[in-house]
């Protein structure tokens, strides 16, 4: 994958999301450990569920993925046309509440927080919104 930037496009359904986990994992699995496949593809998923539920509303439009390695680092860009959302805007969760006094959901922004070490959310009126994730990879795997 070395210097290649891979791109998907979907339908944003919620029924594409394990598409996108296979697309996620066709890709990190050329360059990364296991934990860090499982830990892009939650993250992925947790972006894009999101953006179906939240930036469409479940009306539907289209996402855009692409994959691009930068030196240690993978790169995820998720780009839509719904409704603008910053992700920096986002509490941290109080994880110490009791179940039954926490809302539902309000996870998914923490957890691109956690399992990625950066998250980064543009919006541009004619382009849509664009999220940037970007996780450093301990277990790079060298072509040669």
């Amino acid at each position: 994958m070395k210097g290649a930037q891979l791109e998907l496009e979907i339908d944003a359904k919620l029924e594409n999301l394990s598409v996108i986990a296979d697309f996620i994992a066709t890709v990190m699995r050329q360059i990364g450990t296991e934990k860090e496949v499982f830990e892009v593809q939650t993250a992925v998923d947790e972006a894009c569920t999101n953006i179906i539920q939240h930036a469409y509303a479940g009306k539907g439009g289209v996402i855009g993925i692409s994959c691009e390695l930068q030196d240690n680092d993978i790169v995820i860009t998720i780009t839509d046309k719904g409704m603008p959302f910053d992700p920096g805007s986002v509490p941290p969760p109080d994880l110490e509440a009791d179940l039954n006094h926490r809302g539902v959901g309000g996870l998914g922004v923490y957890l691109m927080r956690k399992l990625m070490d950066d998250v980064s959310y543009d919006f541009d009126a004619e382009k849509g919104n664009k999220l940037t994730m970007r996780k450093m990879l301990s277990g790079m795997r060298r072509e040669s």
